[in-house]
């Protein structure tokens, strides 16, 4: 391997793979979530034009409504929160409580040791940068999450994962 550019140790608690889990959910279930609800809002308004049409009780729309509403709700709150909480007990069967992440970043490529699991990826291999509040997420063409913590930091800084990552594309 090249110079070590940055490196991140942190022990991944429960809040921050939430906190992981839960940006890269915004970016990638989010908007099928959303065309999805407005589908169901269009159904709805179908369903009240010829529910009107037929003369039927105004009461029939409001149920449709609440019942639509209710599928809305598990559709952007329930499943998110539910694919994350199995996501993570899934991880924590596998490797148990013991979540120390040490990620190495070099010129080319970085290394992370997870649990004992050594895994390299090569920048060229990293499709999506995401951030959040405490959390660095580098989203792979292997449909691959690595996270940093922005406190993690014992060598270098997250702006020079940035630099490292734009140089080798640049160059490749």
């Amino acid at each position: 391997m090249s110079r070590i550019v940055a490196e991140n140790r942190f022990t991944l608690t429960k809040e921050l793979f939430y906190e992981g889990a839960k940006r890269v959910s915004k970016e990638n279930y989010a908007p099928f979530a959303k065309k999805a609800m407005l589908w169901i809002a269009a159904a709805w308004a179908v369903m009240a034009f010829v529910t009107l049409l037929l003369r039927q009780s105004p009461l029939y729309i409001a149920f449709e409504a609440v019942v639509l509403g209710l599928v809305c709700l598990w559709l952007a709150v329930y499943m998110p929160w539910h694919k994350r909480r199995r996501a993570y007990n899934k991880l924590t069967e596998q490797y148990g409580e013991d979540l120390e992440r040490t990620a190495v970043f070099y010129e080319n490529a970085l290394r992370v040791n997870a649990s004992g699991r050594e895994l390299e990826f090569e920048y060229g291999s990293i499709v999506k940068i995401l951030s959040s509040e405490r959390m660095l997420i580098l989203l792979t063409s292997g449909s691959k999450a690595i996270m940093a913590a922005k406190n993690g930091f014992t060598v270098g800084t997250e702006s020079d994962i940035y630099k490292a990552i734009e140089d080798y594309n640049n160059v490749t």
